[in-house]
């Protein structure tokens, strides 16, 4: 492993979009096939938008993805790559607000990754060794959808997730919980939690399980909540609801969907 910096620069949290959904380079279509709205938690207020782009010939996976504020500026975009795996994808994420840059890529058995705070900062980079079970960004989608047996099951499944911010491997739980939990999704939907796998790895970063709903048909991504893993634009984390609409243009999404109340 190499590393052009031994500091830890202050990191992502978790998961949020990294859990959403999938990509690869793509002949960039200029249609989105799916597109998530944030709602704030706090206030219910729209903090941003995403709208997933398709990978040509892989049915349920993006090629980009480009994060947009409730104005509809961009503000993040990212690019992912499937087509060396589909649960540990090339990744490159660039924060057009701060110059942060996190990226993936594939080398001779192994996953480099790397990590740059700003345009001035050092470029921090490392490498894990490729494995069936490592799972890195978008690819925790695919990952679930393999294991859906497994999980209306009511198994718990566990997983090893490499979060490139911060050079380092997790093991998480995936495990169905009672549809109360997902009271933000429509429809039916498994309702999953995703949290750190031992207590010992349960830090300021990663506290708060993570909820998840997928459509029991189409086993499509409805909803996530917990912490996003893109900052405000103060820097702050946000404890988001997403919800996911799916083939419909981001300006009819926009229109369609606002926050459920809750009974919590």
């Amino acid at each position: 492993m190499s590393q052009t910096c031994k500091c830890i620069p202050r990191f992502l949290p978790l998961f949020a979009l990294t859990l959403t959904l999938a990509g690869t380079s793509a002949a960039q279509a200029s249609t989105p096939w799916t597109v998530g709205t944030a709602f704030k938690v706090e206030d219910g207020s729209v903090a941003y938008r995403e709208l997933h782009y398709p990978a040509p010939g892989l049915p349920g996976l993006s090629s980009r993805v480009e994060y947009q504020d409730a104005s509809g500026r961009t503000i993040v975009s990212k690019s992912l790559d499937f087509s060396r795996s589909v649960t540990a994808p090339a990744i490159d994420q660039l924060d057009q607000r701060t110059g942060t840059r996190v990226f993936t890529r594939h080398a001779d058995g192994s996953l480099e990754a790397g990590y740059q705070r700003d345009a001035e900062a050092q470029l921090r980079t490392d490498s894990v060794r490729l494995t069936p079970d490592l799972i890195v960004d978008a690819g925790f989608d695919p990952f679930v959808r393999s294991q859906w047996q497994r999980l209306t099951a009511g198994e718990s499944v566990k997983a090893s997730f490499f979060l490139p911010a911060r050079m380092d491997t997790i093991t998480v739980s995936i495990a169905h919980v009672p549809r109360e939990e997902c009271e933000q999704a429509p429809g039916e939907v498994l309702c999953l939690v995703v949290k750190p796998a031992g207590m010992l790895r349960v830090v300021g970063w990663f506290v708060e399980p993570l909820r998840l709903a997928y459509d029991i048909e189409q086993q499509r991504l409805q909803m996530f909540r917990g912490v996003s893993n893109l900052l405000d634009d103060e820097g702050r984390p946000q404890d988001v609801v997403v919800l996911f609409e799916y083939d419909v243009a981001p300006a009819a999404a926009a229109l369609s969907l606002t926050l459920p109340a809750t009974g919590s």
